[in-house]
């Protein structure tokens, strides 16, 4: 599956050397096969059992005041930015990841700039996305998009620093974990989508 992905980006990369649009980023603007879509989301502790295979060895760090967690949910966490946990503390129903191996508990997962992340609507790209910027509206044109989130149309409210600049990470929701090896542990359960390389991508104010 890596070598294919590798294949796919090159392509992408060769066709976004090659595209001039308009303006870049400007209203209306559109962006024919030269992005990619993946999918992440938030996890749920109740997934991350011993039954289903992962880790669950209680697990504490910096942040959580010493309360305990599975461990592979920790990690999960740390991959996703947000987690929700079985049990709220002083009202707040996640965890999210701070980086330096601190966590916290959060309200809400939100974006780059402190948008609530909206299922099946909110998505990230790269800082390094040289069409794209925060807080476009995209309408994405993907049988594998459309038929996998039953949706078309996004709003850009987040970034990540493993995004690649071609990616649009398109935020899933809450949901478990397919399961717990390999790639299984990174994709919600509700989906099988991992790539989306037929995507056509038009920008708006």
């Amino acid at each position: 599956m890596r070598a294919f992905r590798d294949q796919k980006v090159n392509e992408l990369k060769k066709r976004a050397r090659e595209f001039r649009p308009a303006s870049a980023a400007a209203e209306g603007a559109s962006y024919p096969r030269i992005f990619f879509c993946t999918i992440y989301y938030t996890p749920r502790e109740s997934g991350f059992t011993a039954e289903r295979g992962f880790d669950a060895t209680p697990t504490t760090a910096p942040g959580l005041h010493g309360r305990n967690y599975p461990h592979d949910f920790l990690l999960a966490v740390k991959k996703e930015g947000f987690g929700r946990i079985n049990e709220p503390v002083d009202g707040r129903n996640y965890i999210r990841w701070m980086g330096g191996n601190r966590y916290a508990f959060a309200e809400v997962p939100i974006g780059r700039r402190g948008e609530v992340l909206m299922p099946r609507r909110s998505c990230a790209i790269s800082s390094r996305n040289r069409f794209l910027r925060q807080h476009l509206r995209l309408k994405i044109k993907s049988q594998t998009v459309n038929e996998e989130t039953g949706s078309d149309e996004w709003f850009v409210c987040d970034t990540g620093a493993g995004v690649h600049p071609l990616q649009i990470d398109l935020y899933w929701g809450e949901d478990e974990p397919h399961g717990a090896i390999g790639r299984q542990r990174a994709r919600p359960r509700g989906t099988w989508m991992e790539y989306a390389f037929d995507v056509e991508v038009t920008a708006q104010r």
